[in-house]
């Protein structure tokens, strides 16, 4: 499986996925999606965002975020902040998600998820 950052879904459009892989899209994108549309400064930005995420919705049965989760959670972010590196609150969650599932996430800000290399496996999309 590859669980794709909230990035890579905003952008979903400028990138190749392979069709015969697995991909997945975590229900705390969807949050992070929810709260853009709300953000948004226009009524234009506001009805794009809104038409994105409706176009997501019917492309991917977003991965719940369960207990099984929240211990990978415990071992991904305490093994990251014990290296040293600063724990990003989203971006740990999501790492925690792709531990949890043996997934690798698919993201545009590498470096947001190198403090979780070395428990989920972390790869950039390939531009279309």
């Amino acid at each position: 499986m590859i669980l794709l950052d909230t990035n890579v879904l905003i952008d979903l459009h400028l990138y190749a996925l392979d069709p015969d892989d697995d991909y997945s899209a975590s229900i705390l994108s969807r949050a992070e999606l929810e709260f853009g549309v709300r953000a948004a400064r226009t009524a234009e930005d506001t009805a794009a965002r809104t038409r994105r995420l409706n176009e997501l919705d019917g492309l991917f049965d977003w991965l719940p975020f369960d207990v099984e989760c929240t211990r990978s959670y415990g071992v991904v972010a305490s093994t990251a902040r014990a290296s040293g590196a600063k724990v990003r609150g989203k971006d740990a969650l999501i790492a925690s998600q792709a531990h949890r599932h043996g997934a690798t996430v698919l993201t545009a800000n590498l470096d947001d998820f190198r403090p979780f290399a070395h428990l989920v496996r972390i790869v950039a999309p390939t531009r279309r």
